[in-house]
């Protein structure tokens, strides 16, 4: 993805009287704004002082703390809130000059009102500093997001990549880290499945966007290469709080209103993202499996073809069933039986080298094979999906999936789970290095309590301890409508919302009893991943 070409160069910062000073003539910098595609941005390099900004840079990576935060939609490290500086005792205050300057110079009035006429977001906030320093190193990524919390109004970026390297004046596309920028598909609320413009990190660069619901989707690349980081200040500037000039009860009606839109139209496209693009409805099993938990030895002939026989015994199925019954969930190694198993690996390992996915490469957007199509929106997931057999590995695959929907493999589910089963959804899934994932958003629950039953097909041994993303995480919902705009319900929840996490791995079935209040996610898939995370991935609703 080219790197985009609207930059302009508005020396900001003035050392000499702390503020952030707009030199040249805002009538120059709203018209690329408001013509900017996908949704009105703009880019200034350089931004400020060359010197104070290395000064940040000192300060930042000298002097500040960061903790490592990670959720289902990010990972980065990240420092405090920049606006309790004034709390911080005079002698820690006195470590951080030029971090302090900077940002006075951006809140300060002078600078408001140059971000206000270039962007005609009105009047903005002086009293209300929000912004923090983030560290991106190998791995980090922010997924797919409008910026849409409280009454944010304008969100920036100011980049800190090192000064003195190579590549100071933008990353190249294989380094990640660029800001995405995504449009909507035509005739929808929905991003689109790939980003129109990416901006590449740069030394002394800002980007400043309108936050608008719906439409400032966005996102931050993956950094790849070891030893590499995206330095950066990320924060927002507010609508006006009470007794502030410019403020307006009824000022968050902006939000909805921005771009001819209406509320009710809002209203739409958050029907459309959590309902129009749920996964077809719970199909039926025929009645020949109602009321039974019985594995006939023609099931047995049927299911020996793809599965490993030793589960098909009456003792290691009793064991499974004691198992499940007491934990409501169990995983099931080398599930696939090794001649099925071994015929699938040359062709999963030869798919992802033929279009260069994991092993420290992205997965370029649009990549998806013969037979697969996108599943979405990124707002709350992305991943490729398997819709016919065009090649071996999709015959291969299909095959799979037959079992899964076969009568004999619901009484197989019910004589280990003891659950009544009565339909089915679900589908073969392909989760790329360095693009894809699911969210932990309310519609990835189910209004019924369901057995979930993946089969994971995830090569290399590096899958474990989770760093490389790709595990399965069920989380309590609690409130769903906690939720934030994007759909993410489980950053808000912390660790304690976290019931169960299963790392991706090799010809494992995961069995787990949902409740309807769990919703489950597919961590990002990081480029340094040894290919895709491939599964065989079903819903069984329950009959309660």
């Amino acid at each position: 993805m080219p790197e985009t070409k609207d930059s302009q160069s508005v020396p900001a910062v003035e050392t000499k009287d702390k503020r952030a000073a707009p030199t040249a003539e805002t009538k120059d910098k709203r018209a690329p704004f408001t013509q900017a595609t996908p949704y009105p941005h703009t880019r200034i390099a350089p931004f400020c002082s060359d010197s104070l900004l290395r000064g940040v840079r000192n300060e930042m990576l000298n002097r500040l703390h960061y903790t490592q935060k990670e959720t289902d939609i990010f990972k980065y490290h990240q420092s405090g809130d920049l606006a309790n500086l004034d709390g911080l005792p005079a002698a820690e205050q006195a470590q951080l000059p030029c971090l302090r300057q900077l940002r006075d110079s951006l809140y300060s009035r002078e600078f408001r009102d140059f971000v206000s006429r270039v962007t005609g977001c009105g009047p903005l906030s002086g009293s209300r500093t929000d912004m923090s320093t983030n560290r991106y190193m190998q791995g980090d990524h922010l997924l797919l997001h409008d910026d849409v919390i409280g009454d944010r109004r304008v969100s920036y970026i100011i980049y800190l990549p090192d000064p003195d390297a190579a590549d100071a004046c933008g990353w190249a596309d294989e380094a990640g880290g660029g800001l995405e920028l995504y449009a909507r598909e035509p005739n929808s609320w929905a991003p689109a499945e790939c980003p129109e413009k990416t901006i590449r990190p740069r030394w002394n660069q800002l980007v400043m966007f309108t936050v608008l619901p719906g439409q400032s989707h966005h996102a931050v690349q993956e950094v790849c290469g070891e030893g590499r980081e995206r330095l950066s200040i990320q924060g927002w500037f507010h609508f006006p709080q009470p007794g502030e000039p410019g403020y307006s009860a009824d000022q968050m009606q902006q939000l909805w209103t921005d771009g001819a839109e209406s509320t009710l139209s809002q209203i739409a496209a958050l029907h459309q993202r959590n309902h129009g693009t749920q996964e077809t409805e719970f199909m039926p099993f025929p009645a020949c499996i109602e009321d039974t938990d019985i594995v006939s030895p023609e099931d047995c002939t049927e299911l020996r073809r793809l599965m490993n026989p030793e589960y098909l015994s009456e003792s290691v199925m009793s064991q499974v069933a004691s198992r499940f019954a007491d934990d409501s969930h169990i995983e099931l190694a080398q599930f696939l039986k090794p001649q099925v198993a071994s015929a699938l690996q040359p062709l999963l390992t030869a798919a992802d080298e033929r279009e260069k996915v994991g092993n420290g490469h992205m997965a370029a957007h649009g990549t998806r094979g013969a037979g697969w199509v996108i599943n979405g929106p990124p707002v709350v997931r992305r991943f490729a999906c398997l819709q016919s057999a065009e090649d071996e590995l999709g015959v291969q695959l299909m095959d799979i999936r037959e079992m899964f929907v076969s009568p004999a493999f619901a009484r197989w589910l019910a004589a280990v789970s003891a659950l009544a089963l009565r339909g089915r959804r679900g589908t073969v899934r392909r989760f790329r290095a360095g693009l894809d994932y699911t969210l932990a958003s309310p519609d990835a629950g189910s209004s019924c309590t369901t057995l979930d039953a993946v089969l994971c097909l995830a090569q290399g041994n590096t899958w474990a301890d989770g760093v490389v993303g790709g595990y399965h995480c069920y989380v309590d919902s609690g409130d769903a409508d906690d939720a934030s705009n994007d759909g993410s319900v489980y950053r808000a929840a912390g660790d304690d919302g976290i019931l169960l996490t299963t790392p991706a791995s090799w010809n494992s079935l995961s069995l787990v009893m949902r409740e309807p209040n769990v919703v489950r996610f597919v961590k990002y898939v990081s480029a340094s991943a040894p290919g895709s995370r491939w599964d065989v991935s079903f819903e069984y609703c329950v009959d309660e």
